[in-house]
């Protein structure tokens, strides 16, 4: 599914995390991008990065700063992006310490 090219803003879910690892890709047409992270068995803190590229194939960090985002409490938290001219979206999930956490998350854009 395309994000972006219908009627204004659209929503896709990723695959859910459990392990250290990435989701699928969406491709998306849009350059104003929110998340959706839901958080549950979280143990001390699990560390994500949303990541984008431009083929598909070779991702990178979305945050300017290369930095990764830690969550340390079970919930649902939101994180806009604004101007980030990529085709396609994925959530990494870096690492985590206890628990047996769980990640859905998903990408909003318009």
């Amino acid at each position: 599914m395309t994000l972006g090219l219908q009627s204004g803003f659209e929503v896709q879910a990723f695959d859910t995390l459990s392990e250290a690892g990435v989701s699928a890709s969406v491709l998306t047409s849009g350059v104003n991008l929110c998340f959706q992270v839901t958080v549950s068995d979280i143990g001390t803190n699990v560390v994500i990065r949303f990541e984008g590229s431009l083929d598909d194939t070779n991702f990178f960090n979305l945050d300017q700063s290369n930095s990764d985002t830690t969550i340390t409490a079970n919930g649902t938290y939101g994180y806009a992006l604004a101007g980030c001219p990529v085709q396609y979206v994925r959530v990494r999930l870096v690492s985590f310490s206890g628990g047996t956490p769980s990640i859905a998350s998903k990408v909003g854009t318009i």
